[in-house]
């Protein structure tokens, strides 16, 4: 342990979390939300240390590799700690933590809120973050939270007041669907924190400019609109709507243009090709910069003159790219959908395109366990309306005042630094934090009742559910006596074998204590208990366990009535 028990005075504060924010691999879209926050935490390092349970052994190797290169002062000063997530019972015993943040609100905040009420001597706060809330499996997961362990402690921040919104109705939803109580099914607070952006490291903006447009072979007078994301219109946006738009801007005085389209692009997808050549069908001019690093996309964004955002696809929440193109000081043509809205301020930072959706769903909302995700997210995309007369006027607006885009640039670029920079993303979660610890332990406002041993609705009670398996269980009472192997592993004459995965659970500290008190028959619970009584940390799960696979690796037996027992020295 990095730590011993800390008491609730204690001014060590321990920030912990069930993810690695960092991955390995292409940095996109959630990718880059989680790596920057934690880039930022740790930059602005509030706290005394950091904790990272993880999955696998094999996880923790990797994520301490990759740490240790990008944050080489904490690593040396070991205040990153990395633990298997199978630690987590004895660890939330000893330690007190000020909260847990996990990168996503989906997978594992009613477990570990579970975990917490059980194990822990305070709740902490648990927080966790929206991204994509559109798949068809997440009423599951949202029904997940409604459950009585989940207290005013437990918050999910959305990045933007649409994504707040969305699972307020999902909770909404489930409440009216299943007959829910809120009293007997409380359900975690909510809170708006968008994503941040900052600027990247300085550079002559002219010199940009002029590599940017000369790797895209753009003449000067020539005005460069960009568009960046994943270049797909089942999973991003359709952009054929900007190529209806262009058609509009007909005749003669129809501006001189380059369309950028820059992203993510699969390889086996046809689609931007395709695109490509549709848009030099309606007389624009289409240059496609597939996967673009992070150095080339500062150069597309200093080439370019105006932004272009026309998300349709449920799956986008907030919209990153809106900083990038705030930051590079380019007005923004988006859509008037989701997240964006808190981004972009309308005739100032800006211009926000209308859109439209239709009122009912249900044959999607039917088909929807029987397609692809993406085939869901696809139907629902087609049917929301980026309304092209108002994207044509706002291209035309644009394209033909100059000074309105450079207003809307600078506002741009100040909005963002003002409200959306990692800094100020990261007080307000230090304060979210502090807010959550003065709020009470549970939704019932008296302390003494707080959860410690509810069950979530969908925890899967294995020991009950398959109890017809094995024929029989073992019970309170029954005795259990050290076997002539477990007397050799006393003396030291044997080593039990312990396969990787279990060091956790089967541990010297717990074996040699339960072989001693078993030299004679004792009853299972007392055994247990006078265990317990030496390694209170480990809790009765674990004793239980290791007991368990005692019996199963002959160190151990259980003591049949009428049964006689043969001294461990004649048998």
């Amino acid at each position: 342990m990095l730590n011993a028990k800390l008491n609730e005075t204690s001014p060590r504060r321990i920030w912990a979390t069930l993810d690695p924010f960092l991955e390995s691999g292409a940095v996109w879209g959630r990718k880059v939300a989680n790596e920057q926050f934690l880039a930022a935490l740790l930059d602005r390092d509030p706290f005394a240390e950091y904790h990272f349970f993880l999955a696998t052994p094999r996880e923790i190797q990797a994520t301490r590799q990759l740490f240790q290169q990008r944050f080489p002062r904490l690593s040396a000063a070991k205040r990153l700690g990395f633990f298997l997530r199978q630690e987590l019972p004895s660890t939330l015993r000893s330690t007190a933590y000020h909260c847990f943040h996990l990168s996503d609100c989906i997978n594992h905040p009613p477990a570990l809120a579970r975990l917490r009420n059980a194990c822990s001597e305070r709740p902490f706060p648990i927080t966790s973050v929206t991204h994509s809330l559109s798949y068809p499996g997440y009423p599951a997961r949202f029904l997940d939270h409604l459950h009585p362990g989940s207290t005013p402690r437990d918050c999910i921040v959305a990045t933007s007041t649409a994504g707040k919104n969305a699972v307020e109705s999902y909770f909404d939803h489930l409440r009216k669907c299943f007959n829910l109580d809120t009293d007997i099914f409380p359900q975690p607070t909510t809170a708006v924190i968008p994503l941040g952006m900052d600027a990247p490291p300085r550079q002559d903006q002219a010199d940009l400019r002029e590599q940017g447009r000369s790797e895209l072979g753009v003449r000067p007078g020539i005005r460069v609109l960009l568009v960046l994301g994943r270049v797909s219109p089942h999973a991003k946006m359709d952009l054929l709507p900007l190529l209806r738009a262009w058609q509009r801007l007909c005749g003669p005085n129809r501006p001189r243009a380059v369309l950028v389209v820059a992203g993510w692009v699969e390889t086996t997808d046809d689609f931007p090709g395709t695109f490509v050549a549709l848009a030099r069908n309606v007389g624009l001019d289409c240059r496609l910069v597939p996967r673009p690093d992070e150095e080339r996309k500062q150069r597309l964004f200093a080439a370019a003159d105006i932004f272009l955002s026309l998300a349709d696809n449920p799956q986008e929440t907030f919209g990153l790219t809106l900083l990038e193109a705030g930051l590079a000081g380019l007005p923004t043509i988006a859509a008037d959908y989701s997240g964006y809205r808190d981004i972009i301020q309308h005739e100032r930072t800006g211009l926000l395109v209308p859109t439209c959706g239709p009122p009912d769903s249900k044959d999607i909302d039917m088909l929807a366990g029987l397609i692809p995700d993406y085939e869901v997210q696809f139907l629902l995309a087609q049917q929301t309306a980026v309304q092209v007369p108002e994207l044509t006027a706002a291209l035309r607006r644009l394209l033909d005042t100059p000074s309105l885009c450079a207003s809307l640039g600078a506002h741009a670029r100040k909005r963002v630094q003002t409200f959306f920079s990692w800094s100020r993303v990261i007080e307000q979660y230090l304060t979210l934090w502090e807010n959550l610890w003065e709020r009470p332990q549970a939704h019932d406002t008296d302390e003494s009742t707080t959860p410690r041993d509810i069950p979530r609705p969908l925890e899967l009670p294995f020991s009950k559910i398959f109890a017809g398996f094995p024929n029989t269980t073992s019970t309170s009472q029954a005795r259990l006596v050290r076997t002539r192997a477990g007397g050799h592993v006393t003396a030291k004459r044997e080593f039990p074998v312990i396969y990787a995965g279990l060091e956790h659970l089967v541990t010297p500290e717990l074996i040699k204590p339960i072989l001693h008190f078993t030299r004679t028959p004792i009853p299972l619970e007392r055994l247990v208990h006078k265990v317990n009584l030496l390694h209170l940390t480990s809790g009765r799960e674990a004793i239980l366990f290791c007991i368990h696979w005692a019996v199963k690796h002959d160190l151990l037996e259980i003591v049949h009535e009428q049964a006689s027992i043969v001294p461990e020295s004649s048998a």
